[in-house]
């Protein structure tokens, strides 16, 4: 598994750790892996904006045929997982909110080759916590806006102008 939208062209997974095996004959292996992706940034409405990252994981050596990659909580007949990430162990960001990260399984046949190649997306919006931008930026910028055009009213020949 790798991420399709990396960032980072280092993709290093920690290979010394260890299986756990069943006896129904399950081999379940979870190496732990650190993702860096980028996402494009609309700053229209900066600091009330909403931003959508995409994340996307897949496999480039296995196609659909070999590995069936599927969210842990998708329904039968559904490619969409509303909740698509467990969020009870997130570190609370202290600039931005997770509204929502809805997964979505997709299978892709390419022209070269008769298999599918499956990846699963997650679409991560957020918002900006607004608080720090408005009492830091928004507020001093209006009161000095406010201040300035109050000096109009002073007389034209008191030297409080300048």
């Amino acid at each position: 598994m790798l991420c399709c939208s990396s960032a980072d062209g280092n993709y290093e997974v920690t290979l010394m750790t260890k299986a756990t095996v069943y006896c129904t004959g399950l081999v379940l292996w979870q190496p732990p892996a650190v993702y860096k992706s980028s996402c494009s940034i609309d700053v229209e409405f900066f600091p009330y904006d909403v931003q959508t990252c995409v994340l996307k994981l897949g496999s480039w050596t296995y196609d659909g045929f070999k590995v069936d990659l599927r969210h842990m909580d998708e329904k039968v007949g559904s490619n969409i997982v509303d909740v698509g990430v467990d969020l009870s162990e997130f570190y609370m960001s202290v600039e931005w909110d997770i509204l929502e990260v809805p997964a979505v399984r997709n299978e892709k046949i390419y022209p070269c080759c008769d298999e599918p190649y499956l990846d699963i997306t997650f679409n991560i919006t957020m918002r900006r916590k607004t608080l720090f931008y408005t009492v830091n930026i928004i507020i001093p910028c209006m009161g000095i806006s406010f201040l300035t055009v109050l000096t109009f009213y002073l007389p034209s020949d008191s030297g409080e102008k300048l």
